[in-house]
């Protein structure tokens, strides 16, 4: 019998696991730059972190949700997750770099 070096679920793992990872250092960035910038700008780093913290945590919910579609996916010859996840990190990412220049201006 040949030993198999494809594992059906290893990459769905390491995705899932590089997804959550990601989620996590982004509510971190949003919290560590909200408080390095509420002294500089007041009230509106304060309003941003409380109106962007929620959608970091909401990516960390939607990448588990990610993989358990992906998993079910791959395991039905479905279609694989679409590409909003990736668009939603990147609008957090865009938000936390507006923020760092108002700081860096203020």
């Amino acid at each position: 019998m040949a030993e198999r070096t494809y594992d059906d679920g290893a990459q769905n793992e390491r995705t899932a696991l590089a997804w959550t990872r990601t989620a996590l250092a982004l509510l971190v960035g949003v919290v560590l730059a909200t408080r390095l910038a509420a002294e500089p700008l007041g009230p509106a780093a304060v309003v941003f972190g409380l109106l962007v913290a929620p959608v970091a945590v909401a990516v960390l919910l939607l990448a588990r949700r990610r993989y358990r579609r992906s998993h079910e996916a791959l395991h039905s010859d479905r279609a694989l997750p679409d590409g909003k996840l990736p668009g939603l990190v990147a609008v957090v990412t865009l938000l936390l770099a507006v923020l760092e220049i108002a700081y860096a201006l203020a």
